[in-house]
């Protein structure tokens, strides 16, 4: 998205350390809470586009207001200019059809509630090939070592390992757009040549979204009409997540439409393919893993077809803000001997977080209580939380060095020409996915450098 909006100004050179999003050179090791989703730390052309299926939502005002050191007001032109390129639509048609659909919940009963709308393309874009970005970029197949600085607080170029050789890539301007658990580790070898106070926040203030199924109930009106709300005008669909507020959190739950209510042993080891089936839909034994869920079934022929089999009964799917902690959270551990190198992630979840989690499920169905038959949370329903792989915060913005590793503008604090692009300077993102506001950040600092350069 960065490169896309700066070709019009800037000749632009792109270092990528893989073509493949499966990478098994750059293994990442959970010392913490053991993630579930792979990979955590993608590669290839297109990013995490190439990898997730573009759900796109923006980050509450609440959440800017409290945790970021500008309001929404400043980001929302570029969530505008973002959106279609991502989903093939308008922000303010999606915007209609989410205001339609909080008046149809409303019509059925639902009491109110703050209801964050959800959009879903009906097929995924990697950027790289929508933004037909191939010869038009200079590309460098390689993974960036190490940085040099020219003593007058500026990078004058980056170390790259291509192949078996090593090269020296110059330029004016430097961008880390690695990820959340990939531009830290950059920072963190920086430090090493440039002590500066911003960088001991490199790899801290971790924060991912920790999802999981929590419970089902059984409905008294038919919310299933509204599942995959198509939006008129677009090949999308929407969901509206029930967001709940504790101790300064919110909480989203997804109602998913189930197929039978009383299985609790199969219930509550559910698992979805559809990611996999998403990214590559030609592979049959995707569809042979998919009837082994009969709930993704469901899903699918909403999403895909639009056709909604009656039913009362949802599992509860649930997406928790994460309060954040100065300690560090991911770094490089070097290789030794035959053991390679690895990116460590420590993603732990405290008790009273736990505590949290626990009384906003009952803050859920308290709400949800005026249109539910009966309804039943899971045993130990925390031992199967498992991350979303919205890896941010671990290079944050903030005003200052003291707080934070980037400045408003994504610039590192005590440097002219480092800026970092990706989930990493997200100091909160609150219950939604990154995707979409990673993108108006890069088409922010793209106008922010055609105007200083």
């Amino acid at each position: 998205m960065l490169a896309h909006a700066l070709l019009a100004s800037h000749d632009v050179v792109m270092v990528e350390r893989g073509a493949d999003a499966l990478d098994p050179r750059f293994p990442v090791l959970d010392t913490g809470l053991s993630a579930g989703p792979d990979p955590h730390f993608g590669g290839g052309l297109g990013g995490s586009t190439q990898l997730w299926h573009n759900g796109l939502i923006e980050i509450d005002d609440e959440i800017f207001d409290a945790h970021w050191p500008f309001a929404k007001a400043e980001l929302a032109p570029y969530y505008d200019q973002a959106f279609p390129l991502l989903a093939g639509t308008s922000l303010t048609q999606v915007a209609r059809g989410i205001a339609d659909l909080r008046q149809r919940y409303r019509s059925l009963g639902l009491p109110e509630g703050l209801l964050q709308g959800l959009y879903y393309p009906r097929w995924p874009r990697n950027l790289w090939t929508s933004l037909d970005l191939a010869g038009r970029v200079t590309l460098v197949a390689g993974d960036v070592l190490d940085f040099e600085l020219d003593g007058s607080g500026q990078i004058a170029a980056m170390q790259v390992q291509v192949g078996e050789e090593r090269q020296t890539v110059r330029g004016d301007v430097f961008v880390l757009a690695a990820g959340g658990l990939g531009s830290p580790v950059l920072l963190q070898r920086l430090a090493q040549r440039a002590p500066l106070p911003g960088l001991v926040h490199a790899g801290a203030h971790y924060e991912d979204h920790p999802m999981g199924f929590v419970g089902e109930v059984e409905v008294t009106v038919p919310l299933y009409r509204l599942w995959n709300f198509h939006v008129p005008g677009t090949d999308g669909n929407l969901r509206l997540p029930l967001v709940v507020k504790r101790d300064g959190l919110h909480v989203s739950f997804q109602l998913r439409p189930a197929a039978t209510y009383h299985r609790a042993s199969r219930r509550e080891r559910v698992g979805s393919v559809l990611n996999l089936l998403r990214r590559n839909p030609w592979n049959p034994l995707n569809y042979v893993q998919l009837f082994k869920h009969w709930d993704d079934v469901l899903d699918i022929l909403s999403f895909k077809f639009g056709i909604r089999l009656p039913t009362r009964h949802y599992t509860l799917l649930m997406c928790a803000q994460m309060p954040t902690s100065p300690e560090l959270s991911v770094w490089l551990r070097p290789a030794e001997g035959e053991a390679p190198a690895v990116r460590v992630r420590h993603w732990v979840l405290t008790d009273a977080f736990r505590r949290v989690l626990d009384a906003s499920v009952e803050d859920v169905l308290a709400w949800l209580k005026p249109v539910t038959r009966r309804a039943r949370v899971f045993a130990d329903w925390q031992s199967g939380l498992r991350s979303a792989a919205h890896h941010s915060g671990t290079a944050r913005m903030s005003v200052g060095p003291e707080a934070g590793v980037c400045n408003p503008e994504c610039r590192v604090h005590g440097l002219d020409n480092l800026y970092v692009c990706d989930g990493s300077v997200i100091p909160s993102s609150g219950i939604a996915n990154t995707g979409l506001t990673i993108a108006a950040l890069a088409l922010r600092l793209a106008a922010h450098l055609r105007q200083r350069h």
